[in-house]
Parts: C-alpha cells; structure tokens; sequence
C-alpha cells in the first residue's frame, strides 16, 4: 500500500513507518502496538475508493449497510498448512493480542479465511499457496461505518523494519490445472447428482450439497471487479482476500454469524429461484418458492442446524416460524434470520467452528453429508464455502460464507457454485441453478458469455 501513503497530503509511507517503529520498538516481542490515524490523514487514504480496492490485502465491504474495511498491507499474517483446523488458527492468533490495552481491543482488525474441509484428500495446486488458513493484522486499516471512517494502523513489538510489508502479495501466473480435484464436467457433475438422490432416497442422509467450478479469463482490473460487485450486490459482502496463491474474491448473500458486545446474528439461506423479468412474474416465482414442499423442507433443515449450534453457547435463540424473501438482482432466496443472546466468555471464532459447515453449504447430517461430498464431487473446494471475515481482540466480528466466489491467479479465475440436493432434487434444475450463481462474478470479471 506504499502508492496510497506515499500520495497522501501532508504525510508519507515514511513517516507513518517511524511513528509506527517508535510505537513498536515500546511494545513487547510478538504483540500487537496500535496507533490511531488523525482525520486528515484518514480523509486523504479514502478519497479514492478504487484504489483501496485494487491495493488492499484483504477488502470487506456490505454496502447495504455502510460498512466497509480495507486492510492496507500487513504488520503480520500467520498461515496453517492444508489439512490445518480453524482451532489451530485460534491458538496462533491468541499470542498476539496479550497485553493489548482495554480501549484497544475493539480496535484491532485481523481478517482471517480458512478451507472448507481440512480432511478433504483431494489437493489440487492452485490452492497450495492458500493454505488451509489465513489471518491478517493489516498494517494500516481504514473503516467505515455509516458516513464515519476511521483509521488505525498496527506494528507487532519486536520488528527491525516496518516499511516493507506495507507492500501487498503480488499476483502470481495462471496455474496449471492437475487432474486431482478440479471437479466434473456437466454430465458427470449430473451423474453424480442423480447418485446423491438415489443415497438420500435410500436413508443414507437427507441432503448434501455438490458444487461445481469453471475457469473464465479475467478481463478487467480487480478494483472495476469489486466495485461492480458492491455496486450491483449492495446486500452481499463483497470480499477480498490477497494471498501468495492469488486473490480469493466474491459477494456472498450468507452471513455466517456476527457477534457484538454478546448480541449473535446468523442467517439461514437456502432454496433458490431465478429473478422474474417482469415484477407480475418475479411476484410469481417468489410465491411458488415460498410454496414449494421440497425448498421449504430444504430450508428449515438450515434453520434447525443452526438453532442446534447456537443453543449451547446462547442464554437465547429466536428465529421466525416463516422464512421470508432473500432478493439479490438476479437471484430470490428463502431466508430466516437468527438471533441471540451468548454466554460470557463466547467469541466469534468459538461461533464460526460450532456452525461451519452449515447444511446449506455441507448438507445435513453434517458428517454423512460432507462424506457424500468428498465421495461424488471430486473436486479440492480450497477456501469454496468456508468462512471469511474478521474478528477483534475482545471476541467480536463477523464472518460470512464464501459463496459466489472465485479464485483469480494471473488472467484467469475459477468460478465456484452448488446446490442443495435433496430427494426430490432433479439434475437438470440443479444444473442451472448453479449457472444462476455463477453469473453474477463471470459478468464482473468480463465474461457474461459463458453460457
């Protein structure tokens, strides 16, 4: 993030890089300095929303709700190797926010992203240079809240030399594909679907979730790509997440769970319809999918799954009896939001492992489910459905499921998309449903053609 800093009025990436050494050489080896950013500096960084975008390491942003993060360069990112467990995460973060004062632990930013499924044997390469986990503490981190931005950059105690990992991991080349793991082309993928239904019909499980990738050429810059994504999704978190291996990006509609000051917020998401073209037929489809047997089923299952996780870790769940309209620009979901009180001592990463994978990305139950997973779609996920957001040092954040999402190394990307499959799940309907969500991003990235 050198250009932004070093472009800024009344400051550079120098001065900031001694204020932030001077702070770190007084804090103890390992952990975290924290030093607020005045006004004018924060207003100069975000005058130009584009260029955050195109030179964050990692972007969050939900603009339905004004909010939005860009993590600017590192003071520190710690990784887990494939097969690595969201507890190990937990466990390597914990040392670095010992010591920080009260008043600074709601100000700390670590943005973290993990694997879908660490006991996955299918390794394709291109997500090596992921890991089966990330967390980054940015070195600088500009948000937003409403109209209010602030700022806050960080420094680990103990660093001989600030000013270098304000830079962001370069994009590498276009891997090649391997044979392991890069999934079924169009028939096998309904092949394997119309296998699931006979499993499900047989009462090996109620429902499993097969997705599917693509890989289409990146015609545009990453910024013009999230910027359409916020700009058309307002209601989805539009994320990025830059890595040695690429960038990990997309505009999910599924809230995993949130967590502030105890109040949890989750959401059940599943069952889909296209969007209708004329407001008499989009009137129409919605009905139907707030009617139709098998969604509905499909759905609560969502529903009851997460009660199930919350529950033990809450004083109280609610959740309506109805579910109700999800509808994104090309897309209508059923939807039902959940909510609670935690017990003491509860953090947002305790939530995140109790609920992932849900049914609506794992299928339910979850064991049987993500077996059939590994059994029929024979593809490495990587990070595919697995959760990504933030969290602070006193417990709270919010993560999300990392749906209509897509790997982008080089010129290329690679497209991720599934679908809930049930007893009475037809092949041909799930394989455009997933052409539905894969859309959205081929028609950011340049490619509406696809199809």
């Amino acid at each position: 993030m050198t250009s932004v800093l070093a472009t800024s009025p009344g400051t550079s990436s120098r001065t900031l890089a001694a204020v932030l050494a001077e702070r770190a050489a007084a804090t103890r080896a390992g952990q975290l300095a924290v030093v607020p950013l005045d006004r004018e500096l924060v207003a100069s960084l975000v005058a130009d929303i584009a260029a955050l975008r195109r030179e964050a390491t990692v972007s969050w942003e939900h603009p339905a709700v004004g909010e939005a993060h860009f993590a600017l360069g590192e003071a520190t990112r710690l990784r887990g190797p494939r097969g690595a467990r969201l507890a190990d995460a937990r466990a390597a973060v914990l040392p670095l926010f010992a010591g920080l004062a009260e008043a600074d632990r709601q100000l700390v930013r670590a943005f973290a992203a993990f694997e879908f499924d660490p006991c996955n044997v299918l390794r394709h390469p291109a997500w090596e240079g992921f890991g089966g986990w990330q967390v980054v503490v940015p070195r600088v981190l500009l948000s937003r809240s409403g109209s209010e931005w602030q700022g806050i950059a960080f420094a680990v105690g103990g660093e001989d030399d600030i000013l270098p990992s304000l830079d962001t991991p370069a994009r590498p080349a276009p891997t090649t594909r391997s044979a392991a793991g890069h999934g079924l082309d169009d028939a096998a993928w309904q092949s394997a679907v119309w296998c699931a239904v006979e499993r499900i019909r047989g009462g090996t499980f109620e429902k499993t979730v097969l997705a599917r990738q693509i890989t289409l050429p990146v015609r545009r810059s990453i910024e013009q790509v999230l910027g359409e994504l916020a700009e058309r999704y307002p209601n989805c978190f539009t994320f990025r997440f830059a890595t040695a291996g690429g960038d990990w990006i997309g505009a999910s509609p599924e809230r995993l769970v949130a967590l502030e000051g105890g109040a949890v917020r989750a959401a059940s998401l599943a069952a889909t319809r296209r969007r209708g073209s004329t407001e008499e037929e989009d009137r129409r489809l919605g009905e139907e999918l707030l009617a139709d047997p098998k969604e509905r089923a499909e759905h609560a299952v969502v529903v009851e799954a997460v009660r199930a996780a919350l529950e033990p870790v809450c004083e109280s769940v609610v959740a309506p009896c109805e579910p109700r309209l999800m509808r994104l620009p090309n897309l209508q979901h059923l939807y039902t939001p959940v909510t609670g009180r935690v017990r003491e001592g509860v953090t947002v990463l305790d939530l995140v492992e109790r609920m992932h994978p849900t049914p609506a990305v794992g299928g339910w139950p979850r064991e049987q489910g993500v077996a059939a997973i590994r059994a029929l779609e024979a593809m490495d996920r990587g990070w595919y459905a697995a959760p990504v957001g933030w969290f602070d040092a006193a417990g709270n954040g919010e993560f999300a499921v990392a749906l209509r999402a897509a790997r982008v190394t080089g010129d290329c990307a690679t497209l991720f998309a599934g679908a809930g499959i049930v007893a009475a799940s037809q092949p041909e309907r799930e394989l455009a449903e997933t052409n539905l969500k894969l859309r959205p991003l081929a028609e950011a990235l340049g490619a509406p053609q696809w199809t």
